[in-house]
């Protein structure tokens, strides 16, 4: 019998029981020692997550946001009349250890869809395994370009844009403020030089625009930082995901004073570590649109439910649960490819700003990238939040990144 990884099985007591276990067992070892419903009438999706390291907390409000709309899904019936449940192992932020956990998923467990995969060696590695299996995987936040491919037809973007398709936006919200005068640290990997390459195409020509280079792993950014120029407008740190937050603090540290910090999307983590100084200019930069009535409504029955925040990062979960439901519904069976069939051919009206729709090789099309600030203050969906996000900017629809486009 199966077990998901929902309120049945305890938070607490499941991290622990992997970590005894090396981290590594599926869904049939856990529900062995922990119960479960029958799991012929079930519909395994796999989740490939990393619980520990760095994007715990990312992992974790995905899996929360997941969670919530298969409780919906289920007490609605479930999909084709059988339960879906979610089966999250960690995968430590390992290319080998997520290969062979969704291998076995696939293999052994039947999964009819993955999703999770956080950071770009993952999220390639996976993409590559749902090519392969031909299952679709949805991912969370991978934003390498090199992670789909014109051939592609089981792989789909979700929490990140290529780093193309965000300096489009980034080039639109710059032009709409009649901005002068901008800067961006450049993270010297493939995202980032992605990102480089977009802004020699995408950004005004008549700007006053630079760029600097920082190794990927880079913590100390004062030596970039020192030579931005006083008027600056713009400082882009969105380039530089890993360091973006470092950036932020050590430009705020320096004096260095640009009216806007372009960071990353993780509301939740943004504000634990740099609390209200967030509120001095930082931009968060998501898919998903938490100002519409529809999002409100979501957030509030979640936070009744569970008494947290439902943050961007939840939204991507709880949009990634409804997308994989509605595709299997349309398929009419639980069969990885006509599922992957009926992604692809999606039009699903969530909490994106725009509908959710895919090329045909599983990017984002015609969304619309927004940037939020925030303020203190709790949102109206959860009284005992510390700051609610306002809306600074929606860009208009941006096409599919096509690499037929780019020499990257």
């Amino acid at each position: 019998m199966r077990t998901h990884t929902n309120s049945a099985v305890p938070t607490v007591d499941r991290r622990r029981f992997l970590e005894l276990t090396g981290g590594s067992v599926g869904a049939a070892a856990l529900a062995g020692c922990l119960g479960g419903d029958d799991e012929e009438d079930e519909i395994l999706v796999g989740g490939l997550q990393p619980y520990t390291g760095p994007f715990s907390e990312v992992a974790q409000e995905f899996e929360n946001g997941f969670e919530f709309a298969l409780s919906g899904i289920n007490a609605d019936g479930g999909v084709l009349g059988r339960e879906l449940v979610f089966d999250g192992v960690d995968t430590e932020t390992s290319s080998g250890e997520a290969v062979s956990i969704g291998t076995q998923m696939i293999e052994r467990d039947g999964a009819v869809a993955l999703t999770g995969p956080i950071s770009s060696d993952v999220g390639i590695q996976i993409a590559n395994l749902a090519e392969e299996q031909e299952v679709p995987v949805v991912f969370n936040q991978v934003g390498s370009h090199a992670a789909i491919d014109r051939e592609s037809r089981f792989s789909y973007r979700l929490g990140l844009l290529p780093a193309p398709t965000t300096a489009a936006a980034q080039a639109q919200f710059i032009e709409a403020n009649e901005f002068d005068t901008v800067r961006a640290i450049i993270a010297d990997y493939a995202y980032g030089r992605a990102f480089e390459t977009a802004i020699e195409s995408e950004f005004p020509d008549d700007i006053d625009m630079d760029t600097v280079v920082a190794p990927f792993g880079e913590d100390d950014f004062v030596p970039y930082l020192r030579d931005m120029p006083d008027d600056l407008d713009v400082l882009i740190a969105t380039s530089h995901p890993a360091g973006a937050m470092s950036i932020f603090r050590q430009q705020r540290e320096l004096d260095v004073d640009p009216e806007y910090v372009l960071g990353n999307s993780e509301a939740n983590p943004v504000w634990n570590v740099l609390g209200e100084d967030v509120t001095e200019g930082w931009l968060s930069v998501h898919q998903p649109y938490p100002y519409s009535s529809e999002y409100r409504t979501v957030a509030e029955e979640f936070s009744e439910e569970t008494g947290d925040y439902f943050g961007i990062l939840a939204s991507l979960g709880y949009v990634a649960a409804e997308l994989i439901a509605t595709a299997i519904e349309d398929a009419g069976e639980a069969d990885p490819v006509a599922v992957s069939e009926a992604i692809r051919g999606a039009e699903l009206e969530s909490l994106f700003a725009e509908p959710v729709q895919y090329t045909e090789w599983g990017e984002l099309q015609g969304k619309r990238q927004v940037l939020s600030s925030f303020e203190t203050g709790a949102p109206d969906h959860h009284a005992d939040g510390e700051f609610h996000l306002e809306e600074a900017f929606v860009s208009e629809p941006l096409d599919g990144f096509d690499p037929n486009d780019y020499d990257l």
